[in-house]
């Protein structure tokens, strides 16, 4: 069954691909220490959480900047000092709500809505947002990211290189990162969705820590929903496997790309494929019993239709790659505001 829809779908992404289009220090303080058995085991809300669980399971929604999230959980990055307004978008009447936060400045301002203003260090800050009659909660890990001088090509002696002046298209997608979230072996591992970990969109360059990336929430919410949409479909998996996610210019100039403005550097692409059996490779998907191009096509199938269906989906590019020697097949996602089609 899985190979049937699945190729009714490859036909349709094999007509209609758009050419592609182009991809897209201040003094620092340390980031807050944040203990390792913290991110030990995942909350009790993330525990419940199966790999094909429903996204629409918790009764009520948050709005912040112009996101929307129902997730169990979600990281939000933000800059120090800077205010962020948490809406409950609930679905019953009657509901109350209760947010608390571990620091920063929390003002009410509504029975549904706070604003909160991040510290002044950065580091890793949880909030939390609860119905209080029924118990649900969505947790928010904030991290407040270091502030990085754009005229400079190295934080805290971790090469970044230069991004470009202007923003392709003048979309503000493409603006120059004004910080970085310092990564550590202490909160690598801290959820970023209920099945993705901050450590996964490292970018691969060499060095050790502190490592800094950036990462934007519309591609949590996405990754989240494909992998939602995978299990409906039959495909269950704990998490997708990013081959690549953030990248610096640094990095993108050395591994040979020539692409000044590719959504990797911008923390808002991801190359993932499926890998339950954790061979480093995408699954045979297809039933075919081979992991080849027909499992990428059907990978891609999926996000191509997710975009057209969901208007709360983030549309963007969407590349599809076959298998080389030195490595398999692969989706290229990313999430710059209108949508890109190609093959690799």
């Amino acid at each position: 069954m899985i190979r049937v829809w699945g190729l009714a779908w490859v036909v349709g992404l094999l007509f209609g691909w758009t050419a592609r289009l182009p991809l897209a220090a201040a003094p620092s303080s340390p980031a807050a220490t944040i203990p390792t058995e913290a991110f030990s085991r995942r909350p009790a809300e993330i525990a419940k959480l199966s790999p094909q669980a429903h996204l629409n399971q918790l009764r009520f929604a948050v709005r912040f900047r112009d996101q929307v999230s129902r997730l169990p959980i979600l990281g939000i990055f933000a800059m120090p000092g800077e205010e962020i307004h948490f809406t409950v978008l609930p679905e019953r009447d009657g509901g109350r709500y209760r947010c608390v936060a571990g620091a920063g400045n929390l003002k009410p301002q509504s029975p549904e809505g706070w604003r909160w203003a991040a510290p002044d260090q950065p580091g890793l800050y949880p909030l939390q947002v609860s119905e209080e009659d029924i118990g649900d909660t969505i947790a928010f890990n904030i991290f407040v990211m270091v502030p990085f001088d754009p005229e400079s090509t190295a934080l805290n002696r971790f090469q970044l290189g230069r991004f470009r002046e202007e923003p392709y298209r003048n979309n503000p997608f493409y603006n120059r990162p004004p910080g970085f979230v310092e990564v550590t072996p202490a909160n690598m591992d801290a959820p970023v969705a209920p099945h993705f970990r901050l450590r996964q969109f490292l970018c691969k360059q060499e060095g050790g820590f502190p490592k800094y990336l950036v990462l934007h929430e519309t591609l949590l919410l996405k990754l989240e929903e494909i992998l939602h949409q995978l299990g409906e479909r039959g495909i269950q998996a704990d998490t997708l496997h990013v081959m690549s996610g953030f990248r610096t210019p640094f990095y993108n100039a050395a591994i040979g790309n020539q692409t000044s403005y590719s959504c990797h550097l911008y923390g808002g692409a991801a190359d993932i494929f499926v890998d339950r059996d954790g061979d480093g490779a995408m699954d045979d998907l297809d039933g075919d019993g081979e992991s080849n191009l027909s499992d990428a096509k059907l990978l891609a199938g999926v996000v191509l239709e997710l975009e057209q269906r969901d208007s709360l989906c983030c549309p963007g590019g969407l590349g599809i790659y076959g298998p080389k020697p030195h490595r398999g097949p692969f989706v290229h996602v990313d999430v710059r505001g209108w949508p890109a089609r190609w093959n690799g």
